[in-house]
Formats: structure tokens, sequence, C-alpha cells
């Protein structure tokens, strides 16, 4: 039998595609619900994720295979995306070169050169040197430079303070200082699909997650999952040999003997289950999700900067229709991971920032509110030298044989594609252990095909 910890996107791709290879497999869940962060919550219309959820193509090509497979492919939509940055009161789009020049606390040369950066074209000597186009091709060549570091010397001091710094603590909270250049790079000059206008065009399952959770779920079959039973101990003594259960409400622990394990949840329960410390920091993001009838923007990530205690708004109304909700706009409010939230209680946190979300968008009307929900989660900080502490999707080496990894700080998941980075993680563990992949980290291998 081949046990995987941990209900998540990643864990059931693995265990789909393992049932499809005709594998004896489990899903070992603790809680009462799969998904992972791709769990959702019911409203007046479609399910929504408890946070943001999406595709970016081409880099999200297998995940989208795997939908393909799975008979989604229909409800995959495209549709371009807007950024902007809150400043003064205003949201100001900052996707196209033209509008760095409207920002209000930037020069017009700063623009240029942040227009440049974007570009792939380093202006960091000009007018001494000219401009190189492919300085910043090889992103490898920067993860163990310091974004701030990188930023200040390539752009100027005012890009990293006026632009860069806000996004970067949005994302990592007091740790933006010491991110990986690499990570900016990935972000700024990745493989992706844009408008003309410089809009990214990102993917959404319409009809949510859940669509993809049920589907893994069938081809795993109910017999296969295994929900409020959390997996206590992996045995392993040279080779994987068994794995410990305790079932929520129920007394004594179950052991099951076991080919191999895949463990597909966070850092920390790898360490706990096999003693493996991954180096890579990890940070609690607090997300709370608010449904509200009145439209706020059309733009639809918007950093906030310091004039609110939240540091994102993700307005996903401005990116899937807002009838599929019975006209009821959705927006998620998301911290970089600073300390005050993650101490705060759910119900202070709501209140403070609801406050603060009618100060900075006085069309929202709290007596207008119609749902809110408060959830924590854990990612990476992709700090410089992150690559050395990404574990390996394949711990023979490290722990004993049989032993894989699928969670969050997997090699696969990186650069944070949350959605499309879980699905290559868990295909990439039931890839290498079922022998059709030629490195730890490949995420090539076999396509899922759906049962019928």
């Amino acid at each position: 039998m081949i046990a995987v910890v941990g209900g998540t996107v990643s864990g059931l791709a693995a265990a789909a595609s393992l049932a499809q290879r005709g594998y004896d497999v489990r899903v070992f869940e603790a809680g009462d619900e799969l998904g992972g962060v791709a769990g959702t919550a019911a409203t007046n219309g479609d399910p929504i994720e408890a946070v943001p959820c999406s595709l970016s193509r081409p880099r999200d090509e297998r995940a989208c295979a795997l939908l393909a497979d799975l008979g989604l492919a229909t409800h995959l939509e495209w549709h371009p995306t807007r950024t902007g940055r809150y400043v003064d009161g205003t949201v100001h789009p900052t996707d196209a070169p033209w509008e760095f020049v409207a920002l209000p606390d930037l020069s017009f040369g700063d623009a240029a050169r942040l227009a440049a950066l974007r570009s792939g074209v380093d202006v960091s000597g000009f007018p001494r040197t000219l401009p190189n186009p492919g300085a910043y091709d090889e992103h490898d060549a920067f993860v163990d430079v310091s974004a701030e570091r990188f930023l200040r010397a390539h752009a100027s001091s005012r890009v990293y303070d006026r632009f860069f710094e806000p996004l970067l603590a949005a994302r990592f909270g007091s740790r933006a200082s010491e991110v990986s250049a690499a990570w900016v790079l990935d972000h700024l000059r990745a493989e992706r699909e844009t408008t003309r206008f410089g809009r990214e065009v990102r993917g959404y399952l319409a009809g949510s997650a859940a669509r993809l959770v049920d589907a893994l779920v069938e081809t795993i079959g109910p017999e296969g999952i295994h929900t409020n039973a959390r997996v206590s101990a992996v045995d392993v003594d040279g080779a994987v040999e068994s794995i410990a259960v305790d079932r929520t409400g129920e007394s004594g622990t179950e052991s099951y003997a076991v080919d191999a394990v895949v463990i597909a949840t966070g850092p920390a329960q790898l360490e706990g289950l096999t003693g493996y410390r991954c180096s890579l920091p990890m940070r609690t993001r607090t997300c709370v999700r608010v449904s509200t009838t009145t439209p706020l923007t059309d733009v639809y990530r918007v950093t906030m900067g310091a004039d609110a205690p939240f540091d994102e708004l993700v307005a996903h109304t401005a990116f899937v229709a807002v009838d599929r909700y019975d006209g009821h706009h959705q927006y998620y409010l998301l911290d970089g991971g600073r300390s005050a939230a993650r101490d705060q209680s759910p119900a202070t946190i709501e209140r403070r920032w609801l406050e603060a979300l009618g100060t900075c968008f006085p069309a929202f009307d709290r007596t207008d509110l119609r749902a809110v929900e408060t959830t924590r989660f854990r990612q990476p900080v992709y700090e410089a030298g992150y690559r050395t502490a990404l574990v390996p999707v394949d711990l023979a080496d490290e722990v004993a044989d049989g032993v894989y990894y699928a969670g969050v700080a997997s090699a696969p998941h990186y650069p944070e594609r949350r959605l499309g980075g879980a699905i290559d993680a868990g295909l990439a563990c039931a890839d290498r252990l079922d022998g059709s992949s030629e490195s730890p980290d490949q995420t090539d291998g076999a396509s899922l095909t759906a049962s019928a």
C-alpha cells in the first residue's frame, strides 16, 4: 500500500495518479475537509476558495493537462488581470510601462528604470555603459543576492523603497529585505501570457477548485480516502515500513504496513514524521474573505502599502464574473505574515480590517456585508540562497527509501504557483515512485486519465 499524508491538492494529485497506475493507495487527512488551501466555502452562487487560487500559463502546462485528462478542460477559463498600488486614496494600475509614470511617488527617471527592469534590460550603468537587454535571462545567477541589494543597484533606491518594498512586504512581511533577487526576477520575467497592455492572463476553474478536488477523489475512489485520520508516525528502518494513524474521536492507534509514503503537508509535519528539517523559512499569512454587493475596484490585485492593516486586496470578482455569486462581490484581504495579525483573534482582525477597508474604499458599507471568513495559511519565504533549502521530491538519500515529499516547500511549488505547483509536486512524487522520472525534482511523467 502507498500512503499519502495530507488531503491537499498535491496529495490528491499524487494519489489519483498512483491509483490510475494500479497502485493500492490511501489518503490520510487529519481534518474533515479535503483540498488544503484550495478548500472552498459556500456562497449564494458558486463555491469560492478560502484564499485566492488561479493558474498561470504556460508555467502550469502540466496542471492544465491534468484538468483536461479529468474532463475539466471546458471549465477552465482564462481572463486578463490587472495589478495596482493603493496610494493616497487611489488605486493606480501598474501593468504597463506608461502606467509607472502616473505613480505619484516615482519620478520619470524612476519610472523609466522600473520599465527597463520589467522588460529585462539592465540600465544600471547608463550612460557610462550601454543598456544590456540580456542581463537578467539567467535568474539562477541572482539566487544568492537579496532583492533589496539587487533592486537598489539595478533600478534605484527610490524604486525599491516606493515600489518593490511594499510589494515584497505584502507577500513576506518583515522578511521582505531577505527575499532572493531570483524570486523577484522570476515574477517579473517568467514566461507568461500577457495582453498587449501588459496584463497577465490567468486561469480559473469555473465552479471553483472544488471541481478538481471532486474529480481527483472520484479517480482515487471513496475507499481510498480517510478523513479525520492523522498520521502520527512513520516507521523507517532503511526503508519505510509502516505508519501509525490516530482517528478523531476514537481511542487507540491504527498501524498500516506501507511500501512508500508521500507526505503532502507542510515542512513542520515532514520534520515531525521523518526528522528531516527544512531550512526554508515559513511564515503564517492571514486572509479575510469579504462578500458584499458593493463594487470597490476593478483591479484584481492591489498592493496597499502602509494605508491599511492588511497588505493586499484581491478583488476576485474583478477576475470572475460577479453573477457567478448572485451579484455579490468577493474580496480577499491578505497580510504578509506580520505578527500583529498572527497573534490576534479572527474577530479582532475582522473588525480592524473591515474598518480600514471602509476608510480606504468609502463605497464599502458595513451594513451591506454578506459574509466574512478568516483563514490562516503557511507559505515559504524565498530568501537569498533558497534553492539549497527546497525539499527534494525523493527523500531516499535524506530519510529512507520510499519517502517522498509533495508539500509547499518542495521544488515543484516554486515560485508560489499555489494550484499549479501543488499539482506538479503531487505528480512528480507519483512519477518518481513509479520510476518514470530520472530526477528527484523532475515534474514530467505520465498523464492522468479520469475514471469513467
